[in-house]
């Protein structure tokens, strides 16, 4: 961490990255790691967790498209 104005200032952990980390967006969920605007995203910063975050997404989405289903009515 570095300090501006007497703060400590977190650093975008991604390598070779010497940005900012964006707060609260830039916290990853799958890996616990904080990241600037342009690594935030879990396959930008090459995540180690992301089988598991395209397996929360994938069964997301596929539960809300299977509730949304329009079947019709049998006559």
């Amino acid at each position: 961490m570095a300090k501006i104005q007497g703060k400590k200032v977190a650093k975008c952990t991604a390598s070779g990255c010497c940005n900012r980390a964006v707060r609260i967006v830039g916290d990853c969920r799958y890996c616990q790691h904080k990241f600037c605007g342009q690594h935030r995203l879990p396959e930008t910063h090459a995540c180690p967790n992301l089988t598991t975050c395209k397996q929360n997404s994938f069964k997301t989405y596929a539960d809300r498209l299977l509730s949304e289903k329009c079947v019709a009515s049998k006559v």
